[in-house]
This record gives C-alpha cells, sequence and structure tokens, in this order.
C-alpha cells in the first residue's frame, strides 16, 4: 500500500516540485547519513538524475504540532502530542498562534504514555503498536477493581502540578528483551500475562479499563501545564499516536476548559509527513495554515476507468442513474454493501470513500458484519456516519466531528434506533458528514433516512480483517469477492454476486 500510494503521488506530482522546495520529513537526523541514503536511492529509482534537493530535518513531536495546529480553525490553541516516542520525547504541549508554534512543556523516556498502553497491550495478548484499540474497546466491559488500580496507581503517578510519572520497571523501553514491552515487575503486580487466543476474564477487563481510565486521568491532568505556560486553554488540538484513542479524546472534550477540540484526519505518525512538509513551507515564506474539512486526498478514479476494470475482470455489473438511492434500497433491505467512491481517505479511518455500510438498526448487524466480512470479536464496536442535521438526535452535546476521532455518549434515540453502532457503555465513535465534505455519501445517508426514518450508516472500513483498505478498483473488486458482502457499489456501478 505505501509503495503504491507514494507511486501515485509521485505520478501527480513532477519530481522538479522537488528542486525548488527541498525534501522534508521528521525522520531523527541522529542519522542524516543513513536518511540521505535512502533517499538518493529513493529518487534515482524514479528517474531523477539531477542534483538532489536539500533535505531538511524536522524533530517528530513539532511535525505533529504543525498538522495539528496548521490544519485546524483555530487562531490561538493549545496543542497536546501523545505518542510512545519521537527522538527521545514522549509527551509535548505547544501553543499555537498564527503561524508560531511554541513549545510549553516537554516529557521525554522512560515517562511515556504510549509506552505504558502498549505494555498493557501487549500483557493482555495483543500486538503492541497494534491492536491498542482493542484494549480501549475492552475497557468498557471493566468493572472498577481497587486493587489494580492501586498497582496502576504506580505505573503512573500523578503530581499536583498536573505532571506525571511512568514508571520504567512495569515496562522495557527501547531495545526489548525476548520482544516483550511490558517487563517483569508488570507480572509480578498483575500475575500472569494472557496469551492470545486465552478466554478473556473479567479480571482482564478490569486490567484494560485501569489502564484506559489511568491514561485518560494522566491525560486531563496535563492541561494545568498550559495555564502556567500562557496557554489559551479554549482550544484544544491533539495529536500523536495516543491521539488515536477516541475515548481519552471524548474525555478531553468534555474537560471544562476545553470549548473546542480538533484532531486531524491523521494523527498518528503518517501525519508528520504532511506537518514536516507545512514547518517547510512556513520557512520558505508560504502560508502553512489551511482548515482541513475533509479526508478525501488519495488516489480517485473516473467511472471509465472503473468500467474499464470491470470489463477486463468480466464483473457482471450495472451502471445506475441514481446510485445513491438505490444503494439506500439496498441497504433499507439488510444489505452489506461495500461502497467505492471518489478519492481515498488520508487516515486510518474510513469515511464514505472506501467503505463498507450496513443498516445499523438491527443489533444482529454488527455479528453480521463480524462473522461475514470483518472476522473480529463479537465484543468489539462498530461506529456510524451521521448526517450533521441530524447529529443531535444521537448524540449528547455533539459537535462538528467529521473525522471519527471522538466518542460521543449517545442518546435514548440512537440506543434505540441504532443499536448496531453504538458501544456497550452508550458512546460511540461517530463521522458527522456534511454535504459539502462529502455530498454522494451524505445523498446515500439522508436516502437511507429518508426511507428507514434514521439518518445514520454503520460504518467500517473497506478490508478484510487486517489488510489495508482498499485503494484501487482491483483492491475493491479482490476484498468484494474474498468477503462476505452483498453487493459492491463503486462509482456508478453496481456489481452482484452470482449475478
Amino acid at each position: 500500500m505505501p509503495l503504491f500510494l507514494a507511486a501515485t503521488a509521485l505520478k501527480r506530482s513532477p519530481l522538479s516540485l522537488f528542486r525548488k522546495t527541498g525534501a522534508s520529513g521528521e525522520i531523527s537526523k541522529y542519522q542524516p547519513a543513513n536518511i540521505r541514503q535512502l533517499l538518493t536511492e529513493m529518487f534515482r529509482s524514479e528517474g531523477f538524475t539531477g542534483k538532489l534537493p536539500p533535505v531538511r530535518f524536522i524533530t517528530h513531536h513539532l511535525a505533529h504540532a504543525a498538522i495539528a495546529f496548521y490544519t485546524s480553525p483555530f487562531d490561538k490553541s493549545d496543542i497536546l502530542i501523545i505518542d510512545g516516542s519521537g527522538e527521545n520525547k514522549a509527551t509535548s504541549g505547544y501553543i499555537g498562534e498564527g503561524d508560531k508554534l511554541k513549545k510549553v512543556f516537554t516529557y521525554t523516556i522512560p515517562d511515556s504514555l504510549g509506552w505504558f498502553y502498549k505494555s498493557v497491550t501487549e500483557y493482555l495478548g495483543y500486538l503492541p503498536d497494534r491492536h491498542e484499540g482493542r484494549v480501549m474497546a475492552l475497557a468498557s466491559y471493566g468493572e472498577e477493581d481497587e486493587e489494580i488500580q492501586k498497582i496502576f496507581s504506580r505505573i503512573i503517578s500523578l503530581k499536583k502540578d498536573g505532571s506525571y510519572r511512568h514508571n520504567p520497571a512495569y515496562s522495557f523501553l527501547g531495545a526489548h528483551r525476548n520482544g516483550k514491552v511490558f517487563g517483569k515487575k508488570m507480572e509480578e503486580d498483575l500475575g500472569p500475562p494472557r496469551f492470545k487466543g486465552e478466554e478473556i476474564s473479567q479480571r482482564h477487563k478490569n486490567i484494560a479499563r485501569a489502564a484506559q481510565d489511568t491514561l485518560e486521568e494522566s491525560v486531563v491532568s496535563l492541561l494545568s501545564r498550559f495555564k502556567n505556560g500562557e496557554g489559551v486553554s479554549s482550544n484544544l488540538c491533539v495529536a500523536g499516536g495516543i491521539a488515536l484513542n477516541c475515548r481519552m479524546n471524548g474525555h478531553l472534550s468534555e474537560h471544562p476548559s476545553v470549548e473546542n477540540i480538533y484532531l486531524p484526519p491523521l494523527p498518528g505518525d503518517a501525519g508528520t509527513a504532511l506537518g514536516a512538509a507545512l514547518l517547510v513551507a512556513a520557512n520558505l515564506g508560504f502560508n502553512p495554515r489551511f482548515s482541513l474539512t475533509h479526508s478525501y486526498w488519495g488516489p480517485g478514479y473516473s467511472s471509465e476507468e472503473v468500467e474499464a476494470v470491470l470489463k477486463k475482470t468480466k464483473a457482471d455489473y450495472s451502471k445506475e442513474k441514481d446510485i445513491s438511492g438505490r444503494a439506500a434500497e439496498l441497504l433499507a433491505k439488510g444489505n452489506l454493501l461495500g461502497w467505492f467512491q471518489g478519492r481515498l481517505e488520508a487516515g486510518p479511518r474510513a469515511l464514505g470513500g472506501r467503505s463498507i455500510l450496513a443498516d445499523p438498526r438491527d443489533i444482529k448487524t454488527k455479528d453480521i458484519v463480524n462473522k461475514r466480512v470483518k472476522g473480529r470479536e463479537k465484543w468489539r464496536p462498530f461506529a456510524p456516519s451521521i448526517l450533521k442535521e441530524n447529529m443531535n438526535d444521537y448524540l449528547l452535546n455533539p459537535f462538528d466531528s467529521p473525522f471519527m476521532g471522538i466518542a460521543f455518549k449517545t442518546t435514548p434515540k440512537a440506543d434505540s434506533d441504532m443499536p448496531a453502532a453504538i458501544h456497550v457503555d452508550s458512546t460511540t465513535r461517530p463521522q458527522i458528514v456534511s454535504r459539502d465534505s462529502s455530498k454522494k455519501y451524505w445523498e446515500l445517508i439522508k436516502k437511507f433516512g429518508d426511507l428507514t426514518g434514521v439518518y445514520g450508516l454503520l460504518n467500517t472500513s473497506f478490508n478484510v480483517n487486517e489488510e489495508p483498505i482498499v485503494a484501487s478498483p482491483e483492491d475493491a473488486l479482490r476484498s468484494f469477492y474474498a468477503s462476505g458482502l452483498d453487493y459492491l457499489v463503486i462509482e456508478n456501478f453496481i456489481l452482484r454476486k452470482g449475478g
């Protein structure tokens, strides 16, 4: 997938552009010779034989801060960066104003909330740096356990000034012995770790809850650090790998000092590429500020290109004049759809460009999607796409959240109308869909709502379990035929298995 997207980008952006602006990246300058050699090989492999452009090195957290603030709608904002590590930094606070970024505080290794959370992820039998979302989902099934909470208060200790400390005895930092992220002390205090495939006990759920609660308390406590640095406080931008924790983001959004919160569609390391480029642009005198209202920046395909692929693969398809209306009818009848429209989303979330869609009205739909397509654990939640005009019907204290990055508490109407897209704790991670940002997707949800009275759809990424989100028509066809989807809706065409 990265090579495919890189090749697509190179086709659209001639290499002569780099001669003028230079190449930028957030890669550490601790190994500049290695990085320059790698870039040389990359450019040469694409046929670039001229003098290489200058290389500018941007620190990891600064690149995170740049994409978080420069793409936000705020003139001024506090910026919170939380991840495992970037160089030796783990957590940082910045204040953004205009095109300026001022660092207020930073935490270095071993005080890493990312390392803390990934150590619990591995302890619970999941892959660190990959399955943290499963721990977050499992936390909602946990109960308060005083014994476990006391242990976690020793792992992460909170200070009166809003700071925290991470006890490195519970995690291996840097090079890890035997591949373990969690340390011997965690086993001594919490008992034997869960092995992959082992049945999940109530104690495992309670550990997940304690980890999530500890993370949320630690991050919220950091908000007071901005006041000491003359922060703005009412606006907050969040980025870094931990910013993918939607429940934590929801907790932040409910804090009295936070009036507005923004997360970019690429809060993790993938977003640092854009952040680094924006910083270089600012240094060269360009305005780096623009408000990201959608994430459809990947490759797209015309109807002619799509039909050529369909003909080449001898797929049985039909062309529709009202593709949104026909798709809404199919969804209302309980069919599972692959939805491939426009350009690919940037970031980890499917937002109506490359989505699997289903009717959220029946709670059994969640199990059907899991069994026939996703192959996930049945306790993991799905999320809805909701029309902006109807968000007050389904969410408590809603605000525009177009990138599926924040968990909201739900209304009784949501619990009743779309149970397949609501988590066990009556929260959900919605995509708020506006007509301006995604016209065809908005029309689909509107027509589905006109048919059913529910102006939202269950939306999950168009991929088979653990595979990348589909990018090309060929990818879509492959995943369609390899899964239990009923229909594939791709641009103006509809495919049904078996004709």
